[in-house]
């Protein structure tokens, strides 16, 4: 029996936040990041629209949507929201160049792309209500502190055996985003996590494939449906996420109440721990030695030619996620140190014109992985953070140099402002071809985002 005394159920304590938070309680430090992730986020939903993988899901919602009330961004399509957010958050991660929600203890790993799942669930039913840009801050905020947070509390167990926490844990900020734009009560919201814990899935053993590019967008068509379905009636179990056989137990073993319990917006995991932008368009456990490695080629002035051997040292979580030793696609290429590595030494960049599949299979970079040994360290000393890397790279001279990196370019410690992320939404918006007018008019529009009074005149400048 419960009694009055007693602390709500987690699921009811996440549905009373999501209900009851509004757009007063987000901080400007908050809303300022805030800015910079659905400006990013946008930026790759715009390059992500030529992946194969997003081709696929416009055919399928081209066989089977029906309304067209949401729009697919980078073309001129318009489909039912579920799908829209399905291709859409596909696009934000098919070039795995979105930002990165990481853990804040240097014991785990498992970061979540949470922008890629929480944006295009919000974006597209905002879009369809025709509400305000401060409606769709307000949601997208409450979606990425449900998802980072569980992600926060789930056991380490989750990630570590396999579980991609984009997918399966994205969904419930994708919920709860939806939830907040669709106006559900409390009840709503709780119904909308228990539809959520039917559909939430994604492997690691995905990576580095098409599958693994979509699970972002499954997680953000799944909140849109979980939230439309509660709206119309349908109802779940009691505290579907925290409960003895709830999906937290289920999917991980269980979870660290003090990591969620009474910490949702205490304090807004998109400022504390923050969340990673990426400066290169790879898996974010690649980018400390990339940062690394960069900085290590300006100051000592070598490439390629001249390196007889690079060795780079992590923990062996990120070996294990790190996968693909040696890539054939440039969807592999993502989530090889390996190939990271090589092709920053060969060609001295690492952007979207890098990332392709003939740019992996040149015999100059197969021939630079071969020299680039990737092992783990003996143990993580104190100091270390979850991705401190470790280079040594050996010159044709006999010239031995190290280096060490805790953080990455992009993270909070090396961070990328407003105006670092418009060069980048604007390289984006260039490789898909985009009109600078439209970049320039939806950088403007995001810079104002709270003030702006419809979300369809920002998806106007995103569509074709």
């Amino acid at each position: 029996m419960t009694r009055e005394t007693d602390p709500p159920s987690l699921t009811t304590e996440i549905a009373q936040f999501v209900h009851k938070t509004d757009f007063s309680a987000l901080p400007q430090d908050v809303l300022a990041r805030g800015r910079v992730h659905i400006l990013d986020g946008l930026g790759l939903a715009l390059t992500g629209s030529k992946a194969p993988a997003t081709r696929i899901l416009r055919e399928f919602a081209g066989r089977v949507g029906g309304m067209s009330t949401a729009s697919v961004l980078g073309t001129a399509m318009r489909t039912s929201p579920p799908l829209a957010a399905l291709i859409n958050g596909t696009a934000m991660h098919a070039d795995n160049f979105d930002d990165t929600s990481p853990q804040p203890s240097p014991d785990r790993n498992g970061g979540i792309h949470a922008t890629a799942g929480v944006l295009p669930a919000v974006l597209a039913l905002a879009e369809e209500a025709d509400l305000s840009g401060r409606k769709l801050t307000e949601a997208f905020h409450i979606g990425i502190e449900v998802a980072c947070k569980l992600n926060h509390a789930i056991d380490p167990r989750h990630y570590a055996e396999g579980s991609h926490t984009t997918g399966t844990l994205g969904i419930f900020g994708a919920a709860a985003g939806a939830a907040k734009i669709l106006g559900l009560d409390a009840d709503g919201v709780a119904h909308a996590l228990a539809l959520a814990t039917a559909r939430a899935g994604g492997v690691r053993a995905n990576f580095g494939s098409m599958v693994e590019q979509a699970h972002a967008g499954i997680a953000a068509d799944g909140g849109v449906t979980a939230a439309l379905l509660a709206a119309a009636g349908m109802a779940g179990g009691d505290d579907t996420l925290g409960a003895r056989f709830g999906w937290l137990q289920a999917a991980g073993g269980g979870f660290a109440p003090g990591a969620i319990r009474d910490r949702l917006g205490a304090p807004w995991a998109i400022v504390d721990p923050g969340t990673w932008i990426k400066p290169y368009p790879s898996g974010s456990l690649t980018h400390p030695a990339m940062t690394l490695l960069a900085t290590m080629m300006r100051e000592h002035g070598f490439g390629a030619d001249s390196v007889g051997n690079l060795t780079v040292t992590t923990n062996q979580r990120l070996i294990n996620t790190l996968i693909h030793n040696n890539p054939t696609d440039a969807m592999q290429a993502r989530f090889s140190m390996q190939f990271c590595l090589a092709v920053l030494l060969v060609t001295g960049r690492a952007g979207i014109p890098e990332f392709t599949d003939n740019m992996v299979n040149r015999p100059d970079i197969k021939a630079m992985i071969k020299r680039v040994d990737y092992l783990p360290y003996d143990r993580v000393e104190p100091g270390y953070s979850n991705v401190t890397s470790f280079i040594e790279v050996t010159l044709s001279d006999r010239t031995r140099l190290q280096g060490r990196a805790d953080f990455p370019r992009g993270s909070p410690d090396d961070p990328m402002s407003f105006d670092d992320v418009v060069e980048k939404f604007t390289g984006c918006a260039a490789a898909a071809g985009w009109s600078a007018d439209k970049t320039a008019r939806t950088i403007e529009m995001v810079a104002r985002l709270e003030r702006l009074e419809s979300v369809r005149h920002l998806t106007a400048q995103l569509t074709s």
